[in-house]
């Protein structure tokens, strides 16, 4: 048997098929784009997430029994830009799959939501807070945990979505302000913004999203549907800015007080997906920030 993890070119897709493969496992990544792998226990198979004949086929022919669900356009800021993409790829896209599994015979599926979902929230965040996003990307990414629920209840599938916070750690190539700090400094230059010190985040390291997707997708069926998953650790921008100046003491940092135009969220709950999944994150923010750094020096991404 073996997992399929869409959007496994991506950048937690790509972890996730190397800890998989690193385990023993057999995956399937599925691509849009053409790849050629050369790793134990990894199929390259490209496709689009709208062909429901390929999916099928593709689970049938290298005996997929679960989906890791990463593939999506990814970015808040770019659905402004593009919302009917987005949600041409978030929501139909995701559809097509639930739809190819049904018909497949798989039933178990993690799909990938967002910290966006939630919008602007103050207090303690748990799974059954409102849902308001402010972003066409958060509205696709709410409309998928509700496919799922519906899948669940209609079709008798397994779909578990993880609503996943600020995620950094090695391999991105997208916009992120932990990156895009750590990436400035190094170079010797001035990392500059007017304001945003005040905005907190909770930042997951790329690692532990890759040990909740796995666990996810593995654990027997779980009472809920939808699970908060971040990293331990809750903080201000201004107060991530000093973490990084101990990695790189001549990082020149100025960030303006005041709030991003980000959702300003209280902090997350994790305990259900702790009591349903057995996460724990086992990253502290310290000690992921030094090792990004690291990678960094080395890596341009």
């Amino acid at each position: 048997m073996s997992t399929l993890v869409t959007g496994g070119l991506g950048y937690v897709g790509r972890h996730i098929v190397k800890e998989l493969a690193a385990r023993g496992r057999d995956v399937v990544t599925f691509n849009r784009d053409y790849a050629e792998l050369a790793a134990d226990h990894v199929a390259a198979v490209q496709g689009e997430l709208y062909d429901i004949p390929c999916i099928v086929d593709t689970i049938r022919r290298h005996a997929v029994d679960r989906i890791i669900h990463t593939a999506a356009m990814s970015h808040p800021d770019l659905s402004i830009e593009l919302p009917i993409t987005t949600v041409t790829a978030n929501i139909d896209g995701t559809v097509h799959l639930f739809e190819a599994a049904k018909m497949a015979g798989v039933s178990r599926i993690v799909n990938f939501s967002s910290e966006t979902v939630y919008g602007h929230i103050e207090g303690v965040v748990k799974e059954d807070a409102p849902l308001m996003p402010t972003t066409p990307y958060g509205v696709t990414k709410v409309a998928t945990e509700h496919f799922g629920r519906v899948y669940n209840d209609l079709y008798r599938m397994d779909v578990v979505s993880l609503r996943i916070s600020e995620v950094y750690g090695p391999g991105n190539r997208m916009p992120q302000i932990l990156r895009d700090i750590i990436k400035t400094v190094l170079r010797g230059e001035p990392f500059a913004m007017a304001n945003g010190g005040d905005h907190r985040f909770q930042f997951i390291h790329v690692e532990d999203v890759v040990q909740a997707a796995i666990l996810a997708s593995e654990v027997p069926r779980t009472p809920g549907h939808v699970f908060n998953v971040t990293g331990g650790d809750y903080c201000s921008l201004h107060e991530a800015a000093a973490i990084i100046r101990k990695s790189i003491p001549q990082a020149r940092i100025e960030i303006g007080d005041g709030f991003w135009h980000l959702d300003r969220q209280g902090r997350w709950d994790i305990n259900a997906a702790e009591r349903a999944l057995g996460y724990r994150p086992r990253w502290a923010l310290e000690e992921g920030i030094r090792h990004y750094v690291d990678w960094l020096r080395h890596n341009e991404y």
